[in-house]
């Protein structure tokens, strides 16, 4: 294993891994026997995609969440397969297994979701705390996925509130229950797609009818976010924050299978922050980054010169009148 590059590192805090198992069969037949042509396993979840998109970009990461039994042992090898700092805390239940099925006919995925074990206060006491220790000035933190049984929905807010002066840069990318309370600790960037704005955010009055996109945005600056970035598939990305403003169109590929595609865009995103990137070169990286892992069927990227070549392809167009 390579020693990590230098520079800034990317903490990702996945409490809900996952080893992934990603099965492709010709054609889905739902409440028939389907044979798969293509069997893939791997450490997955969030979390672990998004450390895997930081480290195939050449940038440091490291991972904190829970693992536990033989499936949470591939995560942790997993980990130093890829050069990420291995920061999960043990517990006692089995980590989960999630199944994507690609139908190669339509190039649609469908997902199952293991709910996962439970964890204890002791145990996310260990990883607000051992997250903490970790962190240095200028490190940047990602909070991402949905939460393990037994978290509280703060769990995502205490780790913003607790990082708040200690010179790092907070992300959040969640949704459900986690996200209200998230949005509410003030992190610098939240990263969701349109749905769980709508959905999860506690930005909505149901009286009101749809509010458009632009208005849940502002909504969120004035509940305390830095900036906001709305993923909207294969339509781009939406970026707002006090003083910037930016509609990015993603570059075109032929889709294989997008499971991952927005996880992999917060990786393109935050490494080129990493890095000293501005804003406006970060969102089209991220871009490039999440049309790259939909041209393939596992998520991943090949590396810099992949993302490079699509970014140049991913077009970003400045929003009137943000930042006036």
């Amino acid at each position: 294993m390579h020693a990590p590059p230098a520079g800034p590192t990317v903490h990702v805090v996945g409490p809900n891994p996952a080893q992934d198992r990603l099965q492709v069969v010709p054609r889905l037949l739902v409440g028939e026997v389907n044979r798969a042509t293509e069997v893939v396993s791997r450490p997955g979840g969030k979390g672990m995609i998004v450390v895997r998109g930081v480290v195939r970009l050449g940038g440091r990461a490291a991972l904190h969440g829970f693992v536990g039994g033989s499936v949470g042992a591939q995560i942790s090898a997993g980990c130093r397969e890829l050069g990420v700092e291995d920061r999960h805390v043990p517990i006692a239940g089995e980590t989960r297994v999630s199944t994507v099925v690609v139908d190669s006919a339509t190039g649609a995925s469908t997902v199952v979701n293991e709910p996962g074990p439970e964890v204890r206060p002791a145990d996310v006491d260990a990883l607000v705390d051992g997250l903490l220790a970790a962190v240095r000035p200028g490190d940047l933190v990602v909070c991402t996925g949905s939460l393990p049984r037994g978290a509280q929905p703060d769990l995502y807010a205490r780790c913003v509130t607790a990082l708040r002066g200690r010179g790092v840069l907070t992300v959040v990318d969640t949704s459900g229950p986690g996200l209200a309370p998230a949005i509410r600790s003030g992190p610098d960037v939240l990263k969701v797609n349109e749905d769980e704005l709508r959905a999860d955010a506690g930005l909505t009055d149901p009286a009101e009818g749809d509010a458009d996109l632009p208005i849940l945005m502002a909504r969120a600056l004035a509940a305390g976010v830095g900036a906001v970035v709305v993923t909207r598939g294969a339509a781009g990305l939406s970026y707002r924050s006090a003083t910037e403003g930016w509609e990015v169109a993603s570059p075109a590929v032929s889709v294989v299978n997008a499971t991952g595609s927005g996880d992999m865009m917060l990786a393109g995103f935050v490494t080129a922050l990493a890095h000293g990137e501005d804003r406006e070169t970060a969102l089209r990286t991220g871009a490039a980054a999440g049309a790259a892992n939909a041209a393939r069927l596992e998520p991943d990227l090949s590396g810099p010169a992949e993302v490079a070549e699509l970014r140049a392809r991913a077009i970003a167009t400045a929003v009137p009148g943000v930042g006036e």
